[in-house]
């Protein structure tokens, strides 16, 4: 069992080195988040490397000193990939520069030689700060994936296997650390020893995900990307102002009711460039232009068996609809029944 340690955190930096050198060097539509993901793995490689090279590191204090300063941009380049995968950033900006201010101030402390007071609690304070944000880069995105969009997004489920994977790591290193004292000493190594494991877990993990699926780490996802356009065309833009016209249009108008309608006639109707509008239906909705226009036609036809006793046939014409096949096809994707069933329902109720 003691070699396990060793040997595990040894395997952990081999690979973390290889596949940061493979982010850098993989050409990619989304380089800048790869490029945050490879330094993080390179720092993540100086940190366990310890596991198994503890001696090198005591008789070097010269080197190991600023051990702590790369350990205080781990964070910041980790929930930097994940936003920046979550938000499809592209570039850096000024104000970017502030997430390196922790680590400065421990680079000033360890040029003088000076004890770095708090250390473990600015390490731990650190962590809970940028792991909290980068939940809620996932969250953030995931509401506007769930409300605008249909589909499920790859990148999306890699992401939060990364930061669940990323609790559970830190949790373990947290007890063993605060407990330590107080386990016995089988129970703290093992702990250890789990931990590395995890550790190279996850790197593996890594490997595999750039093996079995390398459009992740070389193309931009297409869901996220929509997602992130979604977020930035929040507010009072011409995007949102389009969304609300649009509603009112369609409620006050009705051009569904037009078995002609097309997506050119809807955008001349409604003085929307039909771009903008097959944007707003397949963004905002999740739909296709005739999947959104039928979802409007059988509301109307809804109300229709409902409040009048016209025949279905009549009803279909009455809804936009010019055949009895593609009324009940329609009818049956969005109610989940034929339009006779649905009315011997209600004359049931």
């Amino acid at each position: 069992m003691d070699l396990i340690v060793p040997t595990a955190a040894m395997l952990a930096t081999f690979m973390a080195i290889l596949l940061g050198a493979f982010l850098l060097l993989v050409p990619s539509a989304i380089g800048l988040a790869n490029s945050l993901l490879a330094l993080f793995l390179f720092i993540t490689a100086i940190d366990i490397s310890g596991w198994f090279m503890s001696s090198w590191w005591d008789a070097h204090p010269e080197i190991s000193s600023f051990r702590p300063v790369a350990a205080m941009l781990q964070m910041p380049f980790y929930t930097g990939f994940i936003w920046f995968s979550c938000f499809q950033r592209r570039s850096l900006r000024a104000q970017d520069a502030l997430h390196f201010s922790p680590a400065v101030l421990i680079l000033v402390f360890v040029v003088r030689g000076e004890d770095i007071p708090f250390l473990s609690f600015l390490f731990e304070a650190q962590y809970a700060i940028y792991i909290g944000a980068a939940i809620y880069a996932l969250w953030r995105v995931r509401q506007v994936m769930k409300a605008h969009f249909v589909g499920q997004s790859a990148s999306w489920r890699w992401l939060a296997l990364l930061v669940a994977s990323s609790l559970i790591a830190h949790g373990l290193f947290v007890v063993r650390t605060l407990f330590a004292a107080s386990f016995p000493a089988g129970i703290a190594m093992t702990l250890q020893m789990i931990a590395a494991l995890l550790v190279l877990a996850i790197t593996v993990a890594i490997a595999f995900q750039a093996l079995l699926s390398p459009q992740i780490f070389r193309a931009a996802d297409r869901l996220l990307v929509s997602a992130a356009k979604e977020i930035d065309d929040c507010g009072t833009d011409e995007s949102s102002a389009n969304h609300r016209h649009l509603t009112a249009f369609m409620e006050q108008q009705r051009p569904y009711l037009d078995p002609d309608m097309s997506i050119s006639r809807l955008a001349r109707r409604s003085g929307i460039a039909a771009k903008d509008l097959s944007a707003i239906i397949n963004q905002r909705h999740g739909l296709h232009f005739f999947d959104f226009l039928n979802r409007y036609r059988i509301e109307h036809a809804q109300g229709l068996l409902t409040e009048s006793d016209l025949s279905v046939t009549e009803i279909l014409y009455a809804s936009g609809f010019n055949a009895k096949s593609s009324f009940n096809t329609a009818f049956n994707k969005h109610v989940g029944m034929t339009p006779s069933a649905y009315r011997k329902n209600l004359r049931r109720e």
